[in-house]
């Protein structure tokens, strides 16, 4: 059988489940987010250039309504909208690596790319959410007094970043299956550049209200790029496994 569009199974699929499964609940978020990324694999460079141009505009918005009452960093720190958008669009790339998980290697998570991309980014969603890695750095310094080491602001900046770089020991071993999806390893490329650039403003600059503003809308534009990627590499999950059918 033929298939005029390479995501034409997926689609059919998504469509039966949903017909089985009746009226939408609250507990198919999951599924209405997979959905919504299965749309935008479709025309991934589209989904990119929107998410990072509603990131901009929104961080634009953000730091001006923060200047008209006083604090241009406002609506960036903890539960203020800018969290809230990141929070959404970390697990939002979390579902995206989950999805080319499961239709692309039958190995368990912990052991692929993109299963383990999926906990890694949800590790960055909690954190994000929770400021965790601030209530760990305030336990350590009151109960232990741990300080920052030479050069960096304070011992949150370093938790953050051993965080970061753990996470890219742990991926790296495994990214040679980026190798097949050369645009994706492109825009991750462009995202971690970005987000190493936010980090270290973070870690080093002098902490300012502008400078916080520009260190968050640098990590919304990161977010922007990874998720781009990732909805490429799912593109071309995709296709790949609409021409098996086709053979």
């Amino acid at each position: 059988m033929r298939y005029p569009d390479p995501h034409w199974p997926e689609r059919l699929r998504l469509r039966t489940d949903s017909a089985l499964e009746g009226p939408p609940r609250a507990h198919d978020l999951a599924g209405s987010v997979e959905r919504l990324a299965l749309r935008a694999a479709a025309r991934p460079f589209d989904a990119l250039a929107a998410l990072l141009g509603i990131n901009l505009a929104l961080a634009g918005v953000f730091a001006a309504t923060g200047k008209v009452v006083g604090d241009e960093a406002l609506f960036f720190r903890e539960l203020a909208p800018g969290t809230w958008l990141s929070f959404a669009q970390l697990l939002f790339i979390a579902a995206i690596a989950a999805a080319i998980h499961r239709r692309s290697d039958a190995r368990a998570w912990h052991q692929t790319f993109w299963g383990l991309s999926t906990g890694i980014f949800l590790l960055f969603a909690f954190d994000e959410i929770t400021q965790s890695t601030i209530f760990l750095s305030h336990a350590l310094e009151d109960g232990f007094g741990l300080t920052a080491a030479s050069g960096f602001h304070d011992l949150q900046a370093v938790l953050l970043t051993l965080v970061f770089a753990a996470a890219a020991l742990v991926l790296l071993p495994r990214a040679m299956v980026l190798r097949r999806h050369p645009m994706a390893l492109c825009l991750l490329a462009a995202g971690a550049l970005l987000g190493f650039a936010s980090q270290s403003l973070d870690s080093f600059a002098a902490a300012t209200r502008a400078e916080f503003v520009a260190e968050e809308t640098l990590k919304l534009a990161a977010e922007a790029f990874i998720a781009g990627g990732f909805l490429v590499a799912r593109r071309d999950v995709l296709a790949r496994r609409a021409a098996r059918l086709r053979a």
